[in-house]
């Protein structure tokens, strides 16, 4: 009769400390202990279960000195497998003060879990050391102190100057390199003399066509009342191939306004031309250049 009434109350002692029942039809002890799932044997008694622990970390940064999986958090644990859990903050405390001369030592280092399961009451237990160190919504919260190297820290400092210094000479290189090639290439004096051969062709079979172009462009502008004053004509001279073909591109500069005394600077296009010195030809080479041979 004793052994009868002790159990009854031993039972309503541990009711009183189960959680809500999980998915899985398991009482837990703690509302962030899981059991996802369970396995039965032929009595359909339990003999195994997968946990996992609902927890959460402060600060967040002593989450990532531990695999989370391993230590199942982000995934269950079967409880033959594996049916204690140590989460070592401090495990990569050495090698992380080694490496970057600077790391966190968590308070409390280690916290250790231990599961196990009743059938008697169909509750699955987890007990915490140190005892505490999780509160009851799942909140693992640590202290710590930042540990420094010096002597790391001074490396670090001096690889990161010297980097630094590569990286500078590394650019100023390359900005050399490209006022190099932006520098316009002295010409030779054969060069200066076919540019000059094919500005006069060009001039010699467009230039009166080109002149009535801008001819027109300021009759224009005088029956609007406007002033036109153009500059002289600008001519580009870029070698196509080595047979004696060019492209130049024609412009003029020109000052327009309302009056004299107020003009702007304006530039106009008088075509893109096709040269061959082999054959004295000058040809039409986009719309614009096709307009002024046709008018």
């Amino acid at each position: 009769m004793k052994k009868t009434l002790f159990g009854a109350i031993f039972i309503l002692f541990l009711g009183a400390c189960y959680t809500p029942i999980n998915n899985s039809g398991v009482a837990t002890t703690k509302p962030w202990l899981e059991v996802s799932g369970k396995k039965l044997d032929f009595d359909g008694k339990q003999y195994d279960s997968c946990y996992r622990f609902d927890i959460r970390f402060w600060p967040q940064e002593a989450a990532e000195e531990i695999d989370l999986k391993e230590a199942c958090v982000s995934a269950c644990c079967w409880r033959s497998d594996k049916d204690e859990v140590t989460l070592d903050f401090n495990k990569n405390y050495e090698k992380n003060l080694a490496f970057y001369g600077r790391a966190r030592k968590y308070s409390p280092g280690k916290i250790t879990f231990k599961v196990s399961h009743s059938n008697l009451v169909n509750t699955t237990k987890v007990t915490v050391s140190p005892k505490g160190a999780v509160s009851n919504n799942g909140l693992v919260k640590l202290s710590y102190k930042e540990e420094e190297n010096p002597a790391r820290l001074a490396q670090i400092e001096a690889a990161a100057r010297r980097l630094q210094t590569r990286r500078n000479a590394y650019l100023i290189e390359q900005q050399q390199r490209q006022a190099e090639a932006d520098r316009p290439k002295k010409r030779s004096k054969k060069e200066e003399q076919q540019e000059t051969l094919v500005k006069n062709l060009l001039l010699r079979q467009a230039g009166a066509k080109i002149d009535a172009y801008f001819y027109e462009m300021n009759k224009v502008y005088n029956k609007q009342g406007a002033v036109f004053m153009l500059s002289d004509r600008i001519l580009r001279v870029t070698p196509l191939n080595t047979q004696g073909e060019y492209a130049v591109s024609c412009h003029a500069k020109a000052r327009t306004g309302v009056n004299a005394k107020k003009l702007n600077a304006s530039t106009f296009s008088c075509g893109r031309w096709r040269v061959r010195l082999e054959d004295a030809t000058v040809l039409p080479d986009d719309r614009k250049a096709l307009q002024i041979l046709s008018d």
